[in-house]
């Protein structure tokens, strides 16, 4: 499962239907992408050192890789914002 790769914003009004911008998020994950290698080696090396002493929750990368599965799910949303003067529109391709 990818996370989104773009953000489609798009204001208007009621009359007339604005203009649009695309943000390129898959810039962002790739600035990310050293940052989550790192925070997943530190959880799996902290899960295996609770694992061997005994704690009772060693967890920590399952709650990591589960995050990530939430992430991608926002693929696909669709937000819309009507006020009595403005619309905006978001999608997360």
């Amino acid at each position: 499962m990818f996370p989104p790769m773009l953000l489609y914003l798009r204001f208007g009004t009621l009359e007339k239907p604005g203009f649009g911008i695309w943000l390129p998020l898959f810039l962002v994950w790739l600035i990310l992408l050293p940052i989550v290698v790192l925070v997943l080696v530190i959880t799996t090396l902290t899960d295996v050192v609770l694992f061997l002493s005994g704690q009772p929750y060693h967890h920590y990368t399952l709650l990591l890789l589960r995050c990530f599965g939430v992430l991608g799910a926002t693929r696909g949303t669709t937000v819309h914002v009507h006020s009595n003067d403005t619309i905006v529109d978001i999608d997360l391709v």
